[in-house]
């Protein structure tokens, strides 16, 4: 179908409009110009010009034109013939057109950059900066930790990058956070696996990059997607990039190794929570433990090189220091937690020791061991015991494997939930579980006399798992797993029953409402997630001490009754306690006192790197905190 002239212009008009103002605006000049070398042309051979005044060069008549066509000029007046003044008539008209359509377009433009600024769509110019991918309720927890951080991190400006308006999250980040937060957080709004809008953020110059799960059916994805726009990126710096990522699901665990290519470090989130709930379930106070450990507001993760100790012993570095808690050795690349006791440490290895800062190990003479204080109690075999699962999600496969390492021979676990059925699936999966025995029930967690016909009482540990319902958002599942704690606490009461309770929350916000039921131990796995990545980011090699604190083959925090290291009612200070603990090839790195253990302000009694010399009467209630394998 053949195209009249008319429309044909018309798709050009539109096609020149849509290549933005910086076009426009040449396409503008070049009609002035075209316009006024026409009429100045017209002005030379005709002879035209004002009244009483000589004919135009083409010089002269370009200038006339020119500034006529910018609205300089003006209708010619009665002294000049018809002819001129009619020339005069259009080049005003040509000057309303050109001019009007000029503010226009600058107006425009202007205010797209302006809507582009509010909108975050602005390029970034920060150097030596954190970046953090994504938007989640991990922010609020992963930006106060690194306001607090050391070794020169709290002093970096962060950059966020989400797929939120830009004044949405800048006003979210002041209501929950304050507003003097916004001193040192940048917003863009963006999405991460975009490598343009990934550019604004200007990772080439980052010090570290945090990628955070999204909501959704498969957040790994979009993760590893994520990391592959950063990595394949054609304009990527040469140096590798530090990156940390969370995955959830295990199958994706070989294949972000792989993509990582030793540029991210992961953490894998749906095991870290599994090993989490199965230890603290028989370890009331454990999480608590966790969280001091996690968090910046206290002591951390350190790497010393200490000269004075090679060729000695890890046993004797234990009480070498009298401020700071040694744990562990970095030989190379790799993390041992409370190695043998007769490790020798070589040249080039490192301390890995819980310390308040990067200075936190004090050298001092270490007083005599009170021989009189120490006792050694035989280790009992364990007893098989009764678990029951209330809830199900995609971590339980993972806290059933979890509960197998920990859980003694014979032990049962029962699982309740009336949102799947299990049966079939349990029923495959049986024999991977040597040391449990497995049972499920399809009863309602949310109902009273559901609840009661378990018979919780007779049960050793209760675990609240967040049912994994896409349905529902993460306030509705808090909200049903703080009705299940609830009601659970309720038949604790009633039956005077002791068994421990271990409730997994997703948002760290509804975690101040778990403790209203009772002040102890629950799971909050955003906020310890968000924690982890915020230490990792501050030093890359702590997550080696994490993989190897998490992995049940080697050493865990366990919180153990201090009547098996040190006599109770006498004063006794932690070198004595070091060297009771030493000798059963455990390492002592704190205590937590029964008397505070409702207490919130004072860490529910939870001391970490304790002053060594400082005298304490212990109590038989109290616990010992040690590095031990089982």
């Amino acid at each position: 179908m053949k195209k009249s002239w008319g429309k044909k212009l018309l798709y050009y008009f539109d096609y020149l409009f849509s290549l933005g103002p910086g076009v426009l605006i040449v396409a503008l000049a070049l009609f002035t110009i075209f316009l006024s070398v026409i009429t100045a042309l017209g002005l030379v051979i005709s002879g035209l010009s004002p009244g009483g005044e000589p004919p135009f060069d083409f010089i002269e008549g370009l200038w006339f034109s020119f500034l006529a066509n910018l609205g300089e000029g003006s209708v010619a007046g009665r002294e000049s013939v018809w002819p001129f003044r009619f020339l005069t008539l259009g080049l005003t008209l040509a000057s309303i057109f050109i001019v009007s359509n000029l503010i226009g377009i600058i107006s425009n433009a202007i205010s797209q950059k302006i809507e582009n600024l509010r909108r975050g769509k602005s390029a970034v110019i920060e150097k030596d900066h954190i970046v953090i991918l994504g938007w989640s309720e991990q922010v609020f927890n992963i930006i106060p930790q690194l306001f607090l951080a050391k070794n020169g991190l709290k002093e970096k400006k962060i950059v966020i990058l989400g797929d939120r308006d830009k004044v949405e999250m800048e006003d979210q980040i002041r209501n929950r956070i304050g507003a003097e937060a916004l001193r040192r957080v940048v917003c863009r709004s963006g999405n991460p696996i975009e490598m343009s809008d990934l550019e604004i953020t200007n990772p080439n110059e980052s010090s570290g990059i945090l990628i955070l799960a999204p909501e959704g059916d498969n957040p790994d994805a979009e993760v590893i997607k994520t990391v592959l726009a950063i990595t394949r990126n054609p304009n990527r710096r040469v140096e590798p990039y530090r990156i940390i990522g969370g995955l959830r699901e295990k199958n994706n665990r070989e294949l972000g190794k792989v993509i990582g290519s030793g540029e991210v470090e992961w953490i894998f989130t749906g095991q870290v929570v599994a090993r989490l709930l199965a230890q603290s379930c028989n370890q009331p106070g454990l999480s608590v433990v966790y969280t001091e450990l996690l968090d910046f507001t206290g002591d951390e993760i350190y790497f010393f090189d200490e000269a004075g100790l090679i060729g000695r012993t890890y046993r004797e570095a234990l009480g070498y220091f009298e401020k700071g808690a040694v744990i562990g050795l970095m030989q190379g690349n790799v993390v041992t937690l409370n190695p043998p006791m007769t490790t020798y440490i070589r040249p080039g290895d490192q301390l890995v020791a819980i310390a308040c800062d990067d200075h936190g190990l004090v050298r001092a003479e270490r007083p005599p061991t009170r021989e009189e204080c120490i006792v050694t109690k035989p280790i009992n075999g364990r007893k098989s015991e009764n678990v029951i699962i209330l809830g199900w999600s995609e971590r339980g496969i993972e806290l059933l494997r979890e509960l197998n390492y920990y859980l003694p021979q014979k032990s049962k676990v029962g699982i309740v939930t009336d949102r799947f059925d299990l049966t079939s699936e349990l029923k495959n999966i049986n024999d991977q579980f040597d040391r449990l025995k497995i049972e499920f029930q399809n009863k309602s967690i949310l109902d009273r006399n559901d609840l009661e016909s378990l018979k919780l009482q007779k049960c050793d540990h209760v675990i609240i798992l967040s049912n994994d319902d896409k349905t529902m958002t993460i306030q509705q599942i808090d909200s049903n797993t703080l009705f299940t704690l609830l009601h659970v606490r309720s038949i604790a009461e009633k039956h005077q029953a002791k068994f421990s309770i271990v409730t997994e929350i997703l948002d760290s916000r509804n975690s101040r409402l778990a403790e209203v039921a009772k002040a102890d131990d629950f799971i909050v796995s955003d906020r310890l997630i968000s924690l982890m990545m915020a230490q990792i980011v501050s030093d890359r090699r702590r997550n080696a001490v994490y993989e190897d604190l998490f992995n049940p083959q080697g050493s865990e925090i366990y919180l153990k009754p201090i009547s098996n290291y040190v006599k109770t009612g006498m004063a006794v200070n932690f070198y004595t306690v070091l060297e009771s603990a030493a000798r059963v090839g455990e390492t002592a790195i704190g205590f937590r006192l029964a008397s505070l253990s409702e207490d919130a302000k004072r860490a529910y009694g939870v001391v970490l790197n304790p002053a060594k010399r400082a005298d304490i009467v212990f109590t038989e209630q109290d616990k010992i905190i040690v590095l031990a394998e089982g």
